[in-house]
């Protein structure tokens, strides 16, 4: 594509979850231009979505002084997206037309669920299984001829960072809790602002009166202290035990899907991608080694993987922008970008 005087062509690629919106700038050669990031972009968690995504947009061409007429294709992740095939969700995805409403922006747009973006990346747009966990999770499959499947069109879900801590806290609040918690259930009791246990059930009852969005994001940020306590809590451990458990049979479910002798698993998300659920998850999947699945490191981030479904619209080689995009993690190999949060696995705690 030409590039007429100071005008340069470039697709923006985002990736909007309960928690964050991150959106990126890339050049038609893979550059990284701008990026930026906001709050969540998921309906059902963010009482402000389309206004968080399309703050986030216009940030990330306003820190690079990109024009966004000259963008040639918006590619975007975006949760509770329907899939087409999928029972879950309605199917319709127009309350998605006014999210990412910057003035002047008005080149193609593919939207696609936030899962499939983050495949996209994970596996470098290859064939394989990801699983998300993070504020939302899916299990999402895409073969060969890319066609996608998740867990739950089986009817079967794993669970996110509040189901985790549900989880934990249920053991609590039942009385499983032993000696060798007693640091756990402190940092619980802490966070709820509770002095025992009896405590913490008047705490919990006290949440029904609350915003039910506000209520699921404050247990999710409860979750990195479950993660953190596994080695050390038999009940954090079993909590996130019971969670990799789950997560493991979903895998089960769509590994069959995939041509290859065993199918690939990228990680991907805050909780899926600390080394607590990593290792339990991978504890889990040796108990059934017939089921055909393997843990694979996580290639690139979800907005890249949203990049590369940008760079497919518009014909571009595959291989090439894979390489390009990868590209990034290697500084001698990076064309005129800076290293990103976290564009690939290498670089990451996995």
């Amino acid at each position: 594509m030409a590039v007429d005087g100071d005008h340069r062509p470039f697709v923006i690629a985002a990736d909007s979850g309960g928690t964050h919106t991150r959106v990126a700038c890339f050049g038609l050669d893979g550059a990284l231009l701008a990026e930026s990031s906001g709050p969540g972009g998921a309906k059902h968690l963010n009482a402000d979505a389309a206004r968080n995504t399309a703050e986030t947009t216009a940030r990330c061409l306003d820190s690079a002084g990109l024009d966004p007429r000259d963008a040639v294709h918006l590619a975007a992740g975006l949760s509770n997206i329907s899939r087409a095939g999928s029972n879950q969700g309605d199917g319709d995805n127009s309350w998605a037309a006014g999210f990412f409403d910057v003035p002047g922006l008005t080149c193609p747009r593919t939207i696609v669920n936030d899962a499939v973006a983050a495949h996209r990346g994970a596996l470098l747009g290859e064939a394989g299984i990801v699983v998300i966990a993070g504020t939302g999770s899916m299990i999402l499959a895409i073969d060969e001829d890319d066609a996608e499947v998740e867990s739950g069109q089986f009817e079967h879900y794993a669970g996110a960072a509040r189901h985790l801590v549900f989880e934990a806290m249920q053991l609590i609040l039942t009385g499983a809790a032993g000696e060798e918690d007693a640091a756990f259930v402190g940092s619980v009791l802490a966070f709820w602002g509770a002095d025992d246990v009896p405590g913490l059930r008047r705490a919990v009852l006290a949440l029904g009166v609350d915003d039910p969005m506000e209520v699921r994001h404050r247990y999710g940020r409860l979750a990195p202290a479950v993660t953190a306590a596994a080695d050390t809590s038999p009940l954090a451990d079993a909590a996130v035990r019971e969670l990799a458990r789950k997560t493991a049979r979903g895998i089960r479910l769509l590994a069959p899907l995939i041509a290859a002798p065993s199918a690939p698993v990228a990680l991907y998300g805050s909780l899926a991608e600390t080394p607590a659920f990593r290792s339990r998850v991978a504890d889990a999947l040796a108990d059934a080694p017939a089921a055909g699945a393997r843990l694979v490191p996580t290639a690139l981030d979800a907005v890249r993987g949203a990049a590369l479904v940008a760079y497919r619209s518009l014909g571009l080689d595959d291989v090439a922008m894979r390489a390009a995009l990868k590209g990034l993690c290697d500084p001698a190999a990076a064309p005129r970008s800076s290293i990103s949060r976290r564009p690939c696995a290498d670089t990451a705690t996995l």
